[in-house]
Parts: C-alpha cells; sequence; structure tokens
C-alpha cells in the first residue's frame, strides 16, 4: 500500500527547511568572505568560492538529513502484512476514520524506520514491531507534528523480568516494562507477551506498551513526576495534582475501578489513568468526567467521539483475513490481489 506522494510538507517539515536555509543563507556569505581574506595567502578565488559553496552546500545536507531519511522510508509501499497486524489487533486504528488512519499509518511507518525494536532472545515478528510501533502513535496522535526524540530503541523481552533485567519465572521477575534511565536513557523494555495481552484484550483497562509510552509522554518535559508538560498548563497543574491526590484517596479506600498500581506513586497514577483512558473511554467518562477531561486535554484527544467506534470493534473481534478475504486496506479487492500482491 503506497501512501500519496504528493502529500504536504508537515509543520516539521517546513520548520526543518527553513532552519536549514537559514543556516545556510547566514554561513554563505560568511564563507564567501573567508574566500576574499584568504586570497592573499595565494589561494585564487577560482579555487576559494567553489570551496564556500561546497561548505555552504554541506551544512544545508547536514541540516536536512532526516527530512530525506523520512521522505525516503514514506515513499516505501505500506508493508501488507503491518495492515493486517493493525487490522487485527488494533481496535483504536480500527475505529478511525480513513484519513485518521492514513496518518496513523504514515507515523507508524516513519516510527519504525527510525527506531530500533531489539529481541533480547526472542524473536520480533511482525506482530510485535507494529504493537510497539502502535504504543507509541496513539498516545500522540493528537499531536501530528510530535518527534519522539526521547527514544531510539525499544528491547522486546520474552518474560518478565526483575530490577536486574534478569528474566525468567522467579518470584523477582514481575516488571512488565520499564523506560530507561542512565545507561539505558533513551532505551525502553517491554515484556512481549505483555504487550500483545495489551491490545488482544482492549477492554481490560490494561496495555504495557500505552502504559510505558504514557512515562515518555509524562517525560517530555524531563522528568517522569505525573505532571506531562503537553496539554497541561500553568493554570491547570495545580487541579490536576489535586484531582490525582484525591482519585488515589478513593483508591485505598477500594471505592474506584481505577488499577490499585496507581498508588504507587504520581507517575505512575498517570501511567494507570493513560491506560484506562484509551481503552475505556466512555466508561471513564461515565466515573470520572474530571478524570477525563484532564486527560482529554492532555493527549489532545477526545475520545468519547470515537466510543460508539470503539465498542463496535471490541465487539466485532479479531478479524482473521485469508487470500479471498476482502482487503483490510478497504479497496474493495481480495486480499490476494491487492495489498498481498503488492508486498509480495
Amino acid at each position: 500500500m503506497t501512501e500519496p506522494a504528493n502529500r504536504l510538507f508537515t509543520l516539521w517539515e517546513r520548520r526543518t527547511i527553513r532552519t536549514a536555509l537559514a543556516f545556510t543563507a547566514v554561513a554563505l556569505p560568511i564563507l564567501i568572505f573567508l574566500a576574499f581574506v584568504l586570497r592573499p595567502t595565494g589561494k585564487p578565488l577560482w579555487l576559494t568560492l567553489p570551496i564556500a559553496a561546497a561548505l555552504s552546500f554541506g551544512l544545508y545536507d547536514i541540516l536536512t538529513w532526516k527530512l530525506r531519511r523520512r521522505r525516503k522510508i514514506l515513499s516505501q509501499p505500506f508493508p501488507a502484512e503491518w495492515e493486517e497486524v493493525l487490522q487485527r489487533e488494533v481496535v483504536f486504528y480500527r475505529a478511525l476514520e480513513p484519513a485518521e488512519r492514513l496518518r496513523f499509518r504514515r507515523e507508524l511507518q516513519v516510527f519504525l524506520g527510525e527506531k530500533r525494536v531489539t529481541g533480547i532472545k526472542t524473536q520480533v515478528d511482525h506482530t510485535t514491531r507494529v504493537l510497539a510501533a502502535s504504543s507509541a502513535i496513539i498516545p500522540i496522535f493528537g499531536f501530528p507534528e510530535w518527534e519522539w526524540d526521547q527514544i531510539s530503541e525499544i528491547l522486546i523481552y520474552p518474560s518478565r523480568f526483575s530490577e536486574d533485567f534478569s528474566f525468567g519465572d522467579g518470584e523477582s521477575h514481575h516488571t512488565l516494562g520499564m523506560v530507561g534511565t542512565g545507561a539505558m536513557n533513551r532505551m525502553m523494555i517491554l515484556v512481549k507477551p505483555d504487550l500483545i495481552r495489551g491490545f488482544r484484550d482492549p477492554g481490560d483497562k490494561r496495555n504495557v506498551g500505552l502504559h510505558e509510552f504514557a512515562h515518555l509522554v509524562d517525560k517530555s518535559d524531563g522528568v517522569i513526576d505525573g505532571l506531562p508538560a503537553v496539554g497541561l498548563d500553568r493554570q491547570s497543574i495545580g487541579p490536576w495534582i489535586e484531582l490525582a491526590r484525591s482519585k488515589m484517596e478513593q483508591i485505598r479506600d477500594g471505592d474506584s475501578d481505577i488499577d490499585g498500581y496507581a498508588l504507587t506513586n504520581e507517575a505512575e497514577f498517570f501511567a494507570v489513568a493513560t491506560e484506562y483512558f484509551f481503552e475505556r473511554p466512555g466508561v471513564m467518562r461515565r466515573k470520572h468526567p474530571e478524570l477525563y477531561e484532564m486527560l482529554s486535554g492532555v493527549f489532545n484527544q477526545k475520545l468519547h467521539t470515537r466510543v460508539a467506534a470503539l465498542a463496535r470493534e471490541r465487539k466485532r473481534g479479531r478479524p482473521r483475513f485469508g487470500r479471498n478475504s476482502p482487503c483490510p486496506c478497504g479497496s474493495g479487492k481480495k486480499y490476494k490481489k491487492c495489498c498481498l500482491r503488492r508486498s509480495s
């Protein structure tokens, strides 16, 4: 599946080009001036001027390499296997409008093209890669220009692990995922079975992928403290803190359906509430209206407008795709004559 090649420049692309042109415009006259300054040293202008121009072009080239890499990524066909995983496993994606699905695919393609997903003693298949990337795209889908600069690699573990990163069946192996710090900065660990399980049961308010990327959204201001910098202006910080404390008190009193892990600290409360928000927005809006409204602002997403579509897709379950099934891209053709053929 190939996305439109003549898509409009995004704000990030325009900003990148403007920045590169601005730096080049400043550098070029300086380099030309230096070319004339170097003339008394015996260097002829026919040599120094081309060098100045080449250095200016080199600067522009360096400043726009990420843009060119991204365009190359998006020029590739969207793999049919990825589309099949999205249709089979990601209810959030299936509930989107066609134009929104197109943007979701683009953002997923860029994420997987720029970030590493590495298996540690386990295989990283299409399902694992797409679900790891979907975990990143869903929370920031309300911010089309978001850049995941906080992460460069996701490590996929075969089972739950302990504080020393060993995994197995021991009593200390109970961690499902984590955001790395120190030597593991810009890295994340996700446990493969729990990552998949989080999407297989889209209504249990638990999804380790969303949980860990919620921590990274929280970290957008440099620290994971339950106070995300995005969508939460200065006037909203106080009300958010009071609301979080009130909800945590309700959990302690056994008077809440929010998972008890939220009591660990304010950062975990935010991550647990994020899982709830994206998996059961209608229930949260009914039972926790203030929390729902605050999180709608944080993530810039009004999920209650998709409640019916989300409920329909949860009820539909996991569709299966055979060679003669309708193609998941919505073309109306058979899978074998559309995306499967393109992928092959």
